[in-house]
Formats: C-alpha cells, structure tokens, sequence
C-alpha cells in the first residue's frame, strides 16, 4: 500500500510541475489575468492548492493548523520553485514512514475533529490537486491558449510504470 500511495503523490507533483512547465511557455501575463471560474485567476488556484497541500502536511506532521493561508505567487517561477520544495519536503516524509495507516487525529477550521490515515489524507491531496489542475486547465482554454493533459494515465506512459 505505501508503494501506491508514494506512486499517487509522484503522479501529484509531477501533475503540477507538466501544469507549471506548460505555463511557463505562455504569456507571463497569463497566469494573473482574471477568469470566471472556481477561483478569480491561475496563481491564486495555485496559492489555494498550494495552502491546502501545506495544511495538510502539517496536520500529518502532528501540527494544529486553525486557517489555511494563502500565499501570493506572482510569477510561474515562484508557483514551481514553492511547489518543488513542499513536494520534495512530503516525500521526504512520506519514504520515512513505515505505516501510512497511522490515524491522524486533527481540528478542521471550523474546529470539528476528525482522524484518518495518513494514506487516506495523501489520496485526498492528490485528488483534490487533480480537481484544480482542471480548474487551471479550463482556465488556460478560457483565456485561448492550448491546455496540457495531466491524467493519471500520462503519468503512468511517461513513467513507463505499469
């Protein structure tokens, strides 16, 4: 179970950094303008998906966290170089556990305590990244640019694991 779940959050962070490095070949601009969507434009989609995967990885790392709190990305270079580091830090992590099935207990932010496994708390990362990812990619369409693909799938062929 730990291989899967190690082999999810690579599908995740290799997810974002296709996402980043497609961005980065488009209009600088592209990434601030507005959009009607979930979120007002693609860097603050970023900075939500960003805080949640931070939140999160605090929580499993035993921490109370009451808010998320977004951070401001101005440019695609500090959405990779932010994502590059939180992701290198949770796989760090994660390749030091010997039981993803440790319970975390914590306090959503309304105060509401929960628990659940810590391979259950990656799943939900990735899958909420994967919803967002395709709120970005609608957003790149909306804006008249080509999107990328980031399926699971892809991963798996550019990986060449089966």
């Amino acid at each position: 179970m730990k291989k899967l779940t190690l082999q999810f959050f690579h599908y995740h962070s290799w997810a974002n950094k296709q996402l980043i490095e497609h961005l980065s070949k488009l209009p600088k601009e592209i990434i601030n303008k507005e959009v009607n969507s979930v979120f007002p434009s693609i860097s603050q989609t970023f900075a939500h998906m960003y805080a949640v995967d931070e939140l999160w990885f605090l929580r499993i790392n035993g921490k109370s966290v009451d808010s998320i709190e977004s951070k401001q990305f101005k440019t695609i270079q500090e959405i990779n170089d932010a994502f590059t580091y939180l992701h290198n830090e949770i796989l760090e992590f994660l390749n030091r556990q010997d039981d993803l099935e440790q319970t975390v207990v914590y306090h959503n932010t309304k105060g509401k305590r929960f628990s659940n496994s810590i391979r259950e708390i990656i799943y939900h990362i990735v899958n909420h990244g994967t919803y967002h990812r395709g709120n970005i990619s609608a957003m790149i369409r909306q804006l008249g640019y080509q999107g990328i693909s980031t399926d699971y799938i892809y991963y798996l062929r550019n990986t060449n694991k089966e």
